[in-house]
């Protein structure tokens, strides 16, 4: 009788018709005004065949962009999609040989008179720049000069570092930090070759543990399978998890008996890829491009006379990547998915031209198509690749570029069949102009800040989600039922509603309530 009386109250609150209503979220939110979308065009397109692998199941997902999804530049938008989407299970990520990174957790211990330069197209030793855009994170070189000791260690330490609680959380309301008593693989990168300048031999050691710093595994003296070319190879250690303490997982590469780097001898470090190898579904994140990035930067292979200089701190280089970069990452990652979002501020060198820059996210997705093919030769059991395009938020009040860029992309989408979701329609939608919301969004009205990048990872994700079956499936296990209700009271309120809230309001109440119980027993 309760549930009944249960069911009858709250389905009339999901039923009724949709009015304006204005929402205050928790304190990391924005004040917002959801009201009936002006526009007859769908908010995405073509999500259906790819939601479900990526919410559900087994899904390795790249993303290809610029500053914007810098994945190590704290609170950005790969912080967001780490605290806001919740997949069936995390399963894999990658960590980088960065320091300073709180909004992924990553970090680097390194001792001896190496230094430790970021690698650049064009401002570092020839060879490695081809692959300095897709190591998924920035990628660090060590030269030697009679150094000796630890070469880099990466991984996430949730004690040690300003973390954003909750990252990698499952959809079963845990929040988990990618660890388990299961087997977890470290996959250890470097960027070399067999010649004799480089150091592509090294004790690998790797710890999935608790705050401890203990290794779990080691391996002395191991020659990583690189070729006479340069290229991106790794090591794979498995190591049996701990979900003791506050958990302390990452590699260490360490000189060992091998003997220090001399002068002139040199190796790329590109970090681990930590994946859980034990289960059978679960989604992997990984990023390629770089800040300042446009898309041409992406189009066109690494050493193209045509790419256009990128800004930075030592002076503008041609930024871009070379086809075999670009195999060898999707052969690493295990990559199924493109996530494209290029063209916040980096929309190409004729930025003004929204046909142009879609056209140039045309070509991108021709090439990935074209080298994910050479790497399904290599490794069968990839999948043929999904392409998710983002249409990007405004960064100016400008009537033009921003909605021109979302309508074609739209065609574009239409056109290829590839995913796509109008992130600047429904920003625009829910929040209004840019001058509006930037200022608690945004850090610089470009960049977003933490507010900023948890609000459009969970507009992504909302669409993903509605695409994929039931949106009160909060544990993407395919099937509403008691479990996603308990999930659903534990998180009831306005303080984090997270993916609880199944009607977006800023709340889990009754109106969510009413959606669980008439998707539960329809």
């Amino acid at each position: 009788m309760i549930l009944q009386l249960l069911i009858m109250g709250t389905l009339a609150a999901a039923v009724a018709p949709p009015t304006p209503v204005r929402v205050t979220r928790s304190p990391s939110r924005i004040e917002t005004v959801t009201h009936a979308r002006s526009s007859p065009n769908s908010p995405s397109l073509n999500l259906k065949s790819m939601a479900p692998s990526i919410v559900r199941g087994k899904a390795n997902v790249t993303v290809i962009g610029d500053s914007i999804n810098m994945s190590d530049q704290p609170d950005w938008m790969f912080a967001g999609y780490l605290l806001e989407w919740r997949p069936h299970r995390w399963r894999q990520v990658q960590t980088a040989p960065v320091s300073n990174s709180a909004g992924t957790g990553t970090w680097v211990e390194y001792s001896g008179s190496a230094s430790y330069p970021i690698i650049r197209p064009g401002q570092s030793r020839p060879g490695f720049e081809a692959f300095a855009g897709a190591t998924a994170w920035t990628c660090r070189g060590i030269e030697g000069n009679d150094w000796t000791g630890r070469a880099i260690s990466h991984g996430v330490n949730k004690q040690s570092f300003s973390y954003q609680g909750g990252m990698f959380r499952d959809a079963d309301g845990v929040g988990r930090f990618l660890r388990s008593g299961g087997n977890q693989r470290h996959r250890s990168m470097v960027v070399g070759s067999t010649g004799p300048e480089h150091r592509i031999e090294w004790s690998v050691r790797s710890r999935n543990s608790d705050a401890g710093t203990a290794w779990t595994v080691s391996e002395s003296d191991v020659l990583f399978p690189c070729g006479p070319e340069i290229g991106l190879a790794w090591h794979d250690q498995v190591v049996v998890g701990s979900t003791a303490g506050s958990g302390n997982v990452g590699t260490g590469l360490y000189s060992s008996s091998i003997g220090p780097l001399n002068a002139g001898v040199r190796t790329v470090l590109p970090g681990t890829i930590l994946t859980e190898v034990d289960l059978e579904d679960g989604l992997g994140l990984d990023y390629i491009g770089h800040a300042g990035w446009r898309t041409e930067n992406h189009l066109l292979p690494y050493g193209d006379p045509g790419t256009p200089l990128v800004p930075s701190s030592n002076g503008p280089y041609p930024g871009g990547y070379s086809d075999q970069a670009l195999l060898e990452h999707i052969l690493a990652h295990e990559t199924t998915h493109f996530l494209i979002w290029i063209g916040t501020n980096n929309g190409g060198a004729d930025s003004g031209q929204p046909a142009s820059t879609a056209a140039d996210i045309g070509g991108i997705i021709d090439r990935c198509t074209r080298v994910h093919e050479e790497a399904q030769a290599i490794d069968p059991t990839l999948p043929d690749p999904g392409f998710l395009v983002i249409s990007p938020y405004a960064v100016n009040d400008s009537p033009d570029f921003f909605p021109g860029l979302a309508a074609a992309l739209r065609d574009l989408a239409l056109e290829n069949g590839v995913g796509f979701i109008d992130l600047h329609g429904i920003v625009l939608d829910r929040f209004g102009p840019w001058s509006a919301w930037k200022d608690q969004l945004l850090v610089d009205g470009v960049h977003p800040r933490l507010a900023g990048s948890r609000t459009f990872a969970s507009i992504i994700w909302r669409e993903l989600i509605s695409a994929a079956g039931p949106r009160a499936d909060l544990n993407r296990d395919g099937e509403v039922d008691g479990i996603d209700l308990g999930l659903l009271l534990a998180a009831w309120g306005c303080v984090e509603p997270g993916y609880a809230d199944v009607d977006g309001d800023g709340c889990v109440d009754g109106g969510d309530i009413g959606i669980l119980l008439s998707e539960w027993f329809s």
